[in-house]
């Protein structure tokens, strides 16, 4: 389990909803029970954050601008996280760097980088 930083108040257990001081009105969702029998409820949006921090480490990494042209997005979709070296196993921080759209797909080009992938064929 992750370290809890989503303290819920206002909950509301038919409905299923609460106000995290983190994410502000949320959905819950349910946990379990407490030693003492009383339901526990876990923010919704916390879950998520947790599980895509495990499945995309390097997103930990993302800066608010691109390193390459400092174009600073309205939204953080438009921002991607590179893998320099092509090598998207290599999560370490000196191989990752935030790019816009534009230039994450004008390196890709350049460096030709789809050239470089290694495809596993699995025989019949």
């Amino acid at each position: 389990m992750g370290t809890w930083v989503h303290k819920l108040s206002k909950i509301n257990e038919e409905l299923r909803t609460a106000v995290c001081v983190e994410c502000g009105p949320v959905s819950l969702r349910a946990m379990g029970y407490s030693k003492t029998g009383k339901k526990m409820w876990r923010c919704k949006q916390a879950r998520i954050t947790e599980r895509r921090t495990r499945e995309r480490p390097w997103l930990a990494f993302k800066t608010e601008v691109c390193e390459s042209c400092g174009f600073i997005p309205e939204h953080p979709c438009q921002l991607d996280v590179d893998h320099i070296d092509g090598n998207h196993s290599n999560n370490d921080q000196s191989n990752l760097q935030t790019l816009c759209a534009n230039c994450h797909r004008l390196k890709t080009q350049i460096n030709k980088d789809w050239e470089n992938k290694v495809i596993l064929i699995d025989p019949l």
